[in-house]
C-alpha cells in the first residue's frame, strides 16, 4: 500500500498508475471496479475544450515552438499531450486493431479483449450519412483507381456527432470516447486522481519497488507503494525509467510518422467534416503505410504552412487532404534529460514517398488542380516502443524491477503504423486481469 497526504485526506491504494491517458486510465478503472485500491499520478490537469485556443494548451512543446509539440535532433515534429486523458483527447476516434498477430507471437492473445474493448467503446463503421463531401469525393476517386476505401471504424457516439471535423480539439460534445470516461469510472468505483504532479523515478530496495517520487508545486515528496504501473507514454515513460535506473529503457523508438498531402479544387466551398472517416488498409501489408483523408484545422494549417504558403490556408474550403501514416523503423531514442533522437530513414523516406505518390493520384482523380499540391513536414503521433516487451519487460509487462509494471504503447514491439488507441485497451484489459489474478 501507499500513504500521501494530501490535505487532511490519506490515500491508501493498491497499486499507485503513473499517467491517466488510455493506458493508465484502462488499469485504473479495471481494477478499481474489482475492488482494488487505486491512485492515478498525472502531470497534466483537466482543460476546457473544443477551441484551437484552448487546444494548443494541451500539447507539450519546445519553449521556442509557436506550434504544438516538440521536435527530435533531427528535426521530426513529435505531437503529445500532457493533460488529464492524455492523447485520446485528441484522436480522431479511429478504433482500429493492431499488432494483433505480433502480441500474440509474444503469448499475449488480445482477441477476447479487443471483443471487450470494440463493445465498451462503441465501435462502428462510420456512417454514410456523417460523411462529409470531401470524404464522398475521395472515396469515389480511389474506387475509381482500384482502391478499397473502407469507412473507418470510430468510437464515437454517431447520435452526438456533429460532424464538425474538430475531434483534436477536444469533443466539445461528448460525442467521442476519451480516457476520462475510464478515468470518472474509476474514480466512482473510489480510485484517487492527483494532477499536475510529475513522478520523477521510481523507488526500490533490492530489487523491488518502494514507491516513487514526486514533484509538484508543492515541492518534492515521496509515496510508497508496493506496486506500480508506468503509463506516462512512449516518451514519459522511458525517461522515467532511465531515472530509476533501467538505462536500457528509451531505445528502439518508432513514432508512426505521416504526412499530409493536399490538393486545392478550382471551384466550391465545401464544409468541415469528420477527419479519418475512411480508410485504405490494403497498402499497409505490401507498403507499411495506411492512407485517410484528413484536413488540418485553420490555425494547424496556418502555422505548419511554409510561409510562401500560408495563404493556402485561406482555400481551406477547396482543400482536400489525404494522410500517409507508416510503420516507421524503431531507430529513434529518448534520453533520459528529455531529447529525443528520431531520423527519418531512408526505408521511412520510401515508404512517405510511396505513400505521397497513391495519394496524389487519388487526389487528382478528385477534382484537384496539378499545380496546387503540396504535403507537410513529417510529423508523428504515436510514440512507443521504448520499453518493448521482450526488451525492457517480461510477458507480464514487468521490469528488471519486481512489481514495477508498464502499460502504454511504451511496451509495443513494433510500430503499428495505424492508430492504437483500441490495442492499448485491450492489452492494458489483459494486462489488469493478470495483475489481479497474479500479484495483487
Amino acid at each position: 500500500m501507499h500513504y500521501l497526504w494530501r490535505g487532511l485526506q490519506l490515500l491508501k491504494s493498491d497499486v499507485l498508475v503513473v499517467g491517466s491517458g488510455v493506458g493508465g486510465a484502462t488499469v485504473a478503472r479495471e481494477l478499481a471496479i474489482r475492488g482494488r485500491k487505486i491512485t492515478i499520478v498525472e502531470k497534466g490537469r483537466y482543460h476546457r475544450l473544443g477551441t484551437e485556443r484552448r487546444a494548443l494548451r494541451f500539447y507539450s512543446r519546445s519553449f521556442w515552438s509557436l506550434y504544438p509539440g516538440e521536435k527530435s535532433v533531427e528535426g521530426t515534429e513529435l505531437i503529445r499531450t500532457i493533460m488529464v486523458g492524455g492523447s485520446s483527447m485528441v484522436t480522431l476516434g479511429n478504433g482500429v486493431r493492431a499488432l494483433q498477430e505480433d502480441l500474440k507471437r509474444l503469448g499475449i492473445d488480445l482477441e477476447d479483449e479487443f471483443k471487450e474493448a470494440e463493445k465498451e467503446l462503441g465501435v462502428a463503421p462510420l456512417p454514410e450519412r456523417l460523411m462529409g463531401e470531401r470524404t464522398k469525393m475521395l472515396m469515389k476517386a480511389a474506387e475509381e483507381l482500384g482502391y478499397d476505401m473502407k469507412p473507418m471504424p470510430k468510437f464515437i457516439d454517431f447520435s452526438k456527432c456533429k460532424s464538425c471535423g474538430m475531434c483534436v480539439l477536444g469533443c466539445r460534445y461528448g460525442a467521442k470516447w476519451t480516457s476520462q470516461k475510464f478515468i470518472g469510472e474509476a474514480r466512482r468505483a473510489g480510485a484517487k486522481l492527483i494532477t499536475e504532479a510529475s513522478v520523477d523515478k521510481v523507488l526500490y530496495s533490492r530489487g523491488e519497488v518502494k514507491g516513487v517520487r514526486v514533484r509538484s508545486s508543492s515541492g518534492i515528496s515521496e509515496i510508497e507503494a508496493e506496486n506500480v504501473v508506468l503509463a506516462a507514454g512512449g516518451i514519459g515513460t522511458p525517461i522515467i525509467l532511465q531515472r530509476s535506473g533501467l538505462n536500457n529503457a528509451g531505445s528502439n523508438l518508432f513514432a508512426d510518422l505521416f504526412v499530409n498531402t493536399y490538393g486545392i479544387v478550382k471551384e466550391g466551398s465545401m464544409k468541415d467534416e469528420i477527419g479519418m472517416a475512411t480508410i485504405i488498409e490494403e497498402f499497409h501489408k505490401k507498403y507499411g503505410f495506411i492512407i485517410s483523408p484528413i484536413l488540418d484545422t485553420p490555425l494547424h494549417m496556418f502555422l505548419y504552412l511554409p510561409f510562401i504558403k500560408k495563404m493556402r490556408a485561406f482555400k481551406r474550403h477547396r482543400t482536400m487532404g489525404l494522410m500517409i501514416k507508416i510503420a516507421d523503423d524503431d531507430a529513434g531514442r529518448v534520453n533520459i534529460d528529455g531529447t529525443i533522437h528520431k531520423p527519418v530513414t531512408e526505408n521511412d523516406r520510401k515508404k512517405l514517398n510511396k505513400g505521397e505518390e497513391i495519394s496524389r493520384e487519388i487526389l487528382l482523380q478528385a477534382g484537384v488542380t496539378p499545380d496546387s499540391f503540396y504535403t507537410t513536414n513529417v510529423r508523428s503521433a504515436h510514440p512507443g516502443g521504448t520499453a518493448g516487451i521482450g526488451r525492457i519487460l517480461n510477458s507480464d509487462q514487468e521490469s528488471e524491477i519486481k512489481r514495477l509494471f508498464v502499460s502504454d504503447a511504451s511496451v509495443f514491439p513494433k510500430a503499428p503504423g495505424a492508430p492504437p488507441v483500441l490495442t492499448i485497451v485491450a492489452l492494458s484489459k489483459t494486462f489488469s486481469k493478470k495483475l489481479v489474478s497474479e500479484y495483487l
